[in-house]
């Protein structure tokens, strides 16, 4: 069997959970004798092939914007795929109108496809799952609602403007849509792409073989969009093969569980939809000269954009916290190690987050909003905090200390090691690969 993986991210080009997910994925269907290539969504005219960690990799051309249509050399590319790498299935791990024409190609010829939703982006035009970036959305796409949106964030004038700006878009954008990948018809027919949008990724899902939801709160967002509910399954991230690894090698992979100082971190990209602002204002009104807090991913190169200058201020003005630059892997394990808890301030919509699982499997408490994807982990072994603010921060931190100062956070660690029961990537390989199989089996015996 033939495994194609279709996805925008890629790990030769970046390393993010996506791209781990997709890699750790392969290994594991490796092992089960299965061939694996990636499709890559390059954004770039180039269509050649590489490989990159022992992975074979053809690059496909992408424009800049999901919502835009495939470029003229993507049909060649895409039917060159498919003739060279003769799939069984095609397993789909990001969205846009690029890979909902590769779907089409398959489907005319009678190759099965699946796909995972890794992230509220492949819905949200605004890329939170965040209606006006605050409320949680139903993740339904809708024209108008999902272009007004897009507007309130671009203009920065409040939901009546972008509510405005749609109208125009409405009533006028259809002039600019002849002028093709300009950035002028992208400003006025935003509300015509996202009709389109909302019509391809319809029967992108309803003719999708298998719709993977990874996350508790993805499922009801992908049937609102047109996922068949005897086509859906819910599969949940796993434990990344190298902290797995890493843990089975090591057996003396843990966190302290004593010491003079109450070490809270963040470990991740410190971005606004992140919350990394929210925890570091929460920490800074706590009182407990023995807390420290590391922000670890930490990136110098930005430190001149308004967020970053807003969290050097906390910074400079706490000189418990600490701006850590980002780490490889093996120095990210020891930062785990040194913390009494990691937090999670998430403002968006998370499907994981890894840190999380990571954390867990380490032995680290979780604090955590209920934006993340797995609250029923977060809730037996850490805290969702709530509300998601800094005052919500601050009591959840003071009460932690507390705990550390009457000698009893030791008992949290413990009794996550003891007791917390996480899957692996391996078994998540383990589950697609059943899945594969009931796909394919019409296919693989028509070829016998």
């Amino acid at each position: 069997m033939k495994i194609v993986h279709i996805t925008e991210y890629c790990h030769t080009g970046s390393i993010g959970g996506t791209e781990r997910y997709i890699l750790d994925l392969i290994r594991g269907l490796d092992t089960a004798g299965i061939q694996n290539t990636i499709g890559w969504l390059h954004r770039g005219l180039s269509a050649e092939t590489l490989e990159a960690d022992g992975v074979r990799i053809f690059k496909l051309p992408s424009p800049q914007m999901r919502v835009d249509a495939p470029l003229p050399e993507f049909h060649e590319a895409a039917t060159r795929l498919l003739e060279t790498e003769k799939p069984d299935c095609l397993h789909f791990h990001t969205f846009g109108l690029t890979e909902a024409a590769l779907a089409k190609l398959a489907k005319q010829r009678g190759i099965p496809y699946a796909f995972t939703y890794h992230s509220p982006a492949w819905t949200c035009r605004r890329e939170t799952g965040l209606l006006y970036g605050k409320e949680l959305c139903d993740g339904e796409v809708r024209a108008w609602r999902c272009s007004a949106c897009q507007s309130e964030e671009r203009l920065g004038m409040g939901i009546l403007a972008g509510h405005a700006a749609t109208a125009v878009s409405m009533a006028l954008g259809w002039a600019a849509v002849p002028l093709g990948r300009t950035s002028l018809r992208r400003r006025a027919a935003f509300y015509y792409d996202s009709a389109r949008f909302s019509r391809v990724i319809r029967t992108f899902l309803a003719e999708c073989d298998l719709v993977v939801s990874c996350c508790d709160w993805s499922g009801p967002v992908l049937r609102r969009n047109g996922a068949r509910e005897q086509c859906m399954v819910h599969c949940p991230q796993g434990v990344p093969n190298a902290v797995a690894d890493a843990l089975h090698a090591e057996q003396k992979l843990m966190p302290p569980t004593t010491g003079k100082e109450f070490v809270v971190g963040y470990i991740g990209r410190v971005t606004e939809v992140k919350g990394v602002h929210i925890l570091m204002e929460g920490f800074s009104r706590m009182e407990g000269e023995e807390a420290r807090l590391r922000i670890v991913g930490w990136e110098s190169d930005r430190a001149d954009q308004p967020y970053a200058r807003r969290l050097q201020e906390f910074a400079q003005a706490d000189s418990r916290i600490e701006l850590v630059p980002k780490k490889s892997f093996a120095d990210t394990l020891a930062e785990y190690q040194r913390l009494s808890l990691l937090a999670i301030p998430s403002v968006w919509m998370e499907t994981g987050p890894l840190t999380l699982l990571e954390a867990l499997a380490i032995g680290v408490p979780v604090y955590g909003s209920n934006r993340l994807g797995q609250l029923n982990l977060l809730r037996e072994h850490g805290r969702i905090v709530e509300p998601n603010t800094p005052a919500g921060w601050q009591a959840a931190l003071t009460d932690a200390l507390k705990e550390f100062r009457d000698g009893k956070w030791a008992a949290h660690h413990e009794r996550i090691r003891a007791t917390v029961k996480l899957r692996s990537m391996a078994e998540v390989a383990k589950e697609n690969l059943a899945h594969y199989r009931k796909l394919t089996e019409p296919r693989l015996a028509a070829r016998s």
